[in-house]
Order: structure tokens, then sequence, then C-alpha cells
């Protein structure tokens, strides 16, 4: 009885399985840490869903990088990289065009660890602010690190950029399109050779490469990562 339960059961699972888009797919080893990117309503505060380290207070004005984005400015500044995990404490603002420095920013910590296995990046430092669609307005990058393999060792990460656009002055989103032209670009520096390349660490680059190629082309599910953005993530179609 319950064989015949279960064999009239199976094709309704696969046949909903199928309906809901593919979730057969492997989970997409690249997740962003953040979906939306909210200011304060006055001050320096740590963005939501991230743990407090040290403060986070006003910015020197020579450590500002700015850029325009529309009617309105955008300010970073990336403090590191630090320690072994090479962290880094991100500071971003948004003013009006007129304003010489933000008045609000949240601050948040990431880590470039997957630069061990990518090594180079355009022949130039990582850019925290970038017009990255070539349409006038800049957006942020947040540049953060991916576990390439299993219980992956320090020198087994790779390396990824999101990119959030400016929606209001007081928040930024991630843009998945924008962030998947990354994905692609950072995909095929990891394709290509590097005379420096150690032996052991061509494989690494060429599963960091199909990992971000797998996001782009769509091939992979996403999952959150964590700060609680289950409920989000689960209710946007970003695959």
């Amino acid at each position: 009885m319950r064989l015949n339960s279960l064999l009239v059961f199976l094709p309704g699972l696969f046949a909903s399985v199928i309906l809901a888009g593919g979730s057969f797919q492997p989970t997409c080893l690249v997740r962003p840490d953040h979906l939306q990117l909210r200011l304060p309503h006055d001050g320096f505060k740590w963005a939501e869903g991230e743990q407090p380290n040290g403060e986070c207070k006003g910015v020197p004005a020579k450590k500002w990088l700015r850029q325009r984005s529309g009617s309105f400015s955008l300010f970073v500044s990336a403090d590191g990289p630090s320690g072994s995990g090479r962290y880094w404490k991100v500071t971003i603002g948004v003013a009006k065009s007129e304003e010489s420095k933000p008045t609000r920013a949240i601050c948040l910590v990431t880590s470039t660890l997957g630069w061990r296995t990518l090594q180079q990046w355009k022949k130039a430092p990582l850019a925290w602010l970038e017009d990255v669609d070539d349409d006038g307005k800049a957006e942020v990058v947040i540049w953060n690190s991916f576990p390439i393999r299993k219980d992956a060792s320090m020198a087994e990460y790779g390396l990824m950029a999101w990119v959030y656009r400016v929606d209001s002055e007081n928040s930024l989103a991630l843009e998945w399109n924008l962030s998947r032209k990354m994905a692609k670009k950072i995909a095929e520096t990891y394709r290509s050779s590097l005379d420096s390349t150690a032996s052991y660490s061509r494989p690494l680059r060429a599963e960091a490469a199909e990992a971000l190629e797998r996001f782009v082309d769509k091939r992979c599910s996403m999952q959150p990562k964590g700060n609680g953005l289950a409920h989000r993530l689960n209710s946007l179609d970003i695959r």
C-alpha cells in the first residue's frame, strides 16, 4: 500500500520541481551579504545584519573616494586589507551633489581572501566605486570572497564583486545584471594565464571561473548567505 502511494506521489513531486523552475540546480557558491544597503536617518552606523567591529565613524576628507551618480554623490572609504583574511572595513555614504561630504553613512566588513587565487585585476587596485555600465552614473562595488571547495582552506577562495546602485538618497540596491557583468569579467581573468601562477593554483582558478560562470548563466540557485536575508531572497526572482 505504501509503495503504491509512493509511486503515485513521486511523479507529482518531479512535476512540481520542474514547474518550480529547476530546483535541482546546484546552489551558487557566490552569494551576496546584502540585497539592500539602507542609510541611517543620521550619523554613521553599521549596516543592517553586520556585527559591529569597532566604531563606525566619520572619515577624513582625503580618504573618501567620490563619484557622481545622477543627482547624488557616492562616497566610499575602504580601509584594508588587514590580517590573514584580507579584511576591509568599507564605509559608504550618499549625499546630494552639492554637498562636500556625507553626513550619513554605513559601515560593513568584507574580505578579499580570494585575491590569493585571482592575483591581478586590470593591472590596477580593486575599485570600490565604478561606472560599471558606462551610463555616466557610478555604482558601489563590494568585493567579497567565496569558498571554491567544501571545507575550503584559506588558499581555496575565489573573488567576486557585487554592484550596488543608488535607488534613493536613503539606500542602495543590489544590481543583479551588473553583478553578473562583473562576475563574467572576473571569470575571464581567472581563465587567463598568469606567468606567476603556481601549478597547484591552476585547478583552483578554473573552479573559481566555473562557479562565477554558473552564476552569470543562471545555472545555479541563489540561497541566503546570512544577515537575515532568507525571506527576502526567497521572494525574489534572482537566479
